[in-house]
């Protein structure tokens, strides 16, 4: 027995480990497109004639690429998390830590949106106040079980949109409404002038991932409290 859970820990612990760095290069690779945004935008004015553009193109391209293949890896170690309570004494309250990880990042955003240009960070943080507020409500109720196997590496793992629980579908809506609003305000400076055209898509780029950091975060919270009551009740 004292093999078995030992041997479940070093597997939840390699996962997160790997988890971790995969989130921690997706998170870096958004924050420093401020230090690259403003050197493809140079580029661009000044050699627009000899195939610039469509090389600046490939570059975004590539860069989105990279971001989704190191999300997908993140979200895949966490949803092969073995369950800590499919071996007896191991603890499940290392599901309900699972949304740290991802949490963290939204103040490193913040901070980075608040150098780019004060008015789009204090929207960021208004957008993410509001989003700590819907969080304060929903943890005032019960979590809940909803069994099966495959429904946990869901909760543990995945972002959770996309499904009928109240809870995330709210997180969902108030993402969507953010981004609508974030990038607004980002076109409506540049337009007045306040923001140039490279830093606009650093800053729109950073503050649609400080929100969706605090909402993917509040998501892995909920879902790893209902996670954890799986173990306990024994569904899993």
């Amino acid at each position: 027995m004292a093999s078995s859970i030992a041997r479940t820990a070093a597997i939840n612990r390699s996962a997160l480990i790997r988890s971790i760095l995969f989130g921690a290069a997706a998170n870096l690779l958004v924050a420093g497109s401020a230090l690259y945004a403003r050197p493809l935008q140079d580029a661009l004015w000044t050699r627009a004639g000899d195939g610039s553009l469509l090389l600046l193109v490939a570059i975004a391209l590539g860069l989105f690429a990279l971001h989704a293949l190191l999300d997908f890896g993140q979200s895949r170690e966490l949803a092969q998390l073995v369950p800590p309570g499919a071996v007896s004494g191991a603890p499940a309250g290392l599901l309900e830590r699972l949304w740290l990880q991802e949490a963290v990042w939204a103040p490193v955003h913040l901070a980075v949106l608040a150098l780019l240009n004060p008015l789009m960070g204090a929207m960021a943080l208004a957008g993410i106040a509001a989003l700590t507020a819907m969080i304060a409500v929903g943890a005032t109720g019960p979590a809940s079980a909803i069994g099966g196997r495959s429904q946990f590496a869901r909760l543990a793992g995945a972002d959770g949109f996309g499904c009928t629980d109240g809870f995330l579908a709210g997180l969902g809506f108030c993402e969507t409404v953010y981004r609508v609003l974030i990038v607004g305000l980002g076109a409506a400076l540049l337009v007045r002038g306040d923001l140039e055209p490279g830093l606009f898509v650093a800053a729109s780029l950073i503050g649609i991932a400080a929100m969706r950091a605090a909402a993917r975060g509040a998501a892995r919270w909920h879902g790893g409290r209902q996670a954890a009551v799986m173990l306990r009740v024994g569904r899993v």
